[in-house]
């Protein structure tokens, strides 16, 4: 492919890759303006932010057999529209039911954009070599923006309130999608699999019940009886579900590959670090708003160094990666995860200035999981399963986003009790050390992995 080709190719899939995934962490620093005006406690605000993830993670296994199916580009338009009706929908939501409609919508959108992008691009690129730099751009576009979304949602939500952050969307993804129109050439998968619709409805079940246990367990009680059918169905469905998908040839969730360690390891890894950036920046929200008491322009401008910490090692990833450093470079993630956690723990009362290098720490560490993870997962399976590679990265990643938000919002609602009350108190130091945890789990997971596979 010529040079002015793969340029073209890369914004346009890099853009609704920044538009998908900037709409995973941007609400967030609008969440504390949400509760006052649409009058939303801690349970209801962690399900504005998870509907989207859970709509997400639960099509990712389906959407990237429909990419390699019916044609990646296709599929990628049909999903920054899909995601453009969502966002509309949230921003004119009058009520927390509309708008945590408006979310899953747009979960829809981001669930079929994620692997078409991706597959594009690997399918459209030969040269082993240039492949790794056009995915090091697509890693890098969503490890920053993830990071970045707070800053962008503060400045918007001060002057033109918590709408904003919807509307700001809408533009961009309309670019996304005619660069899409004009820019990208079709490609499908030459063989594809049947559509495998018990085994996307049953990891559905799944992904929705556990999300429902842990959001509404602090807020009902672990005893009740609408907790205990969210278990029960939770167990069943996880139970049918691995069975059932092994004996499928075609199966949507292959669990077989998670037979191969370096390839579940990988997985494990994108679970446990988004675990931490999610929990970190739903956290972030209550800390700086309500603890520290900054208005949401500069809470959300606090967190630069997190986002420049993530770029820089992003892009640095890439080559160690290249130079077969896989695994020295998630060690140091997990490292200065766990570093800047505890930090940030250790600086919660301490001037304000002194936080900006524990957000820069833990920037580094984040930056440094989504290339490493992406190059293995993708090596695992042949280029006409790219679709399907890239929807198991996705679906991590947001599985441990749903994780990070659930955990840190049912440690902040043990504090907030029957009152509900949407504050960062006594607790918070406890969410710190569950995502010092995870960085610690990363290092644990990379040293004991296969060698060969992590330098994959």
């Amino acid at each position: 492919m010529a040079r002015s080709g793969r340029v073209g190719l890369t914004i346009a899939c890099c853009l609704g890759e920044f538009v998908h995934t900037v709409y995973g962490s941007v609400v967030n620093i609008a969440l504390p303006d949400i509760s006052k005006e649409l009058h939303a406690g801690m349970g209801e605000l962690q399900w504005v932010v998870s509907a989207y993830i859970i709509a997400l993670a639960s099509l990712l296994p389906i959407a990237g057999t429909l990419a390699d199916r019916f044609g990646r580009k296709r599929i990628l338009i049909l999903g920054n529209v899909i995601m453009i009706a969502g966002a509309v929908v949230c921003a004119l939501s009058p009520s927390i039911p509309m708008l945590i409609s408006g979310r899953v919508l747009q979960g829809i959108g981001s669930a079929l954009i994620a692997p078409a992008g991706l597959a594009l691009l690997t399918a459209a690129v030969s040269d082993r070599s240039q492949r790794a730099v056009e995915v090091m751009w697509w890693t890098a576009t969503g490890t920053a923006t993830l990071a970045a979304g707070p800053i962008l949602g503060g400045i918007l939500v001060k002057d033109l309130g918590w709408t904003s952050v919807f509307w700001a969307g809408v533009p961009l993804g309309a670019l996304a999608t005619v660069l899409a129109v004009v820019l990208l050439r079709e490609s499908k998968a030459e063989h594809t699999d049947p559509i495998d619709p018990l085994g996307v409805t049953l990891a559905t079940l799944f992904i929705a019940a556990l999300a429902f246990t842990l959001i509404e367990g602090p807020h009902l009680g672990w005893a009740s009886p609408t907790v205990l059918v969210a278990v029960a169905v939770t167990v069943v469905a996880i139970a049918v579900l691995i069975p059932y998908e092994l004996r499928r040839r075609h199966p949507a969730v292959p669990v077989g590959l998670f037979a191969d360690r370096g390839f579940s390891t990988a997985l494990s890894i994108a679970v446990l670090g988004y675990l931490a950036l999610a929990g970190l920046l739903f956290l972030n929200t209550f800390y700086l708003q309500s603890e520290r008491g900054l208005d949401a322009t500069i809470a959300g401008l606090m967190t630069i160094p997190l986002a420049l910490g993530a770029l820089i090692t992003a892009v640095l990833a890439a080559r160690l990666v290249a130079r077969g450093r896989s695994r020295s470079a998630l060690i140091a993630a997990g490292l200065l995860v766990v570093a800047g956690s505890l930090a940030l723990w250790a600086t919660e009362h301490a001037p304000l200035w002194t936080i900006m290098v524990p957000y820069f720490v833990f920037g580094l560490g984040f930056g440094l999981i989504a290339d490493p993870i992406s190059v293995t997962a993708l090596a695992s399976l042949p280029p006409d399963k790219a679709g399907l590679a890239s929807s198991l990265i996705s679906t991590s990643k947001q599985a441990g986003q749903m994780l990070g938000i659930a955990g840190v919002g049912a440690l902040l609602a043990v504090v907030a009790g029957a009152s509900d009350k949407v504050e960062f108190d006594d607790m918070g130091g406890w969410a710190w050390m569950m995502l010092a945890i995870a960085g610690a789990l990363i290092v644990v997971l990379t040293a004991s992995a296969p060698r060969a596979r992590q330098a994959a």
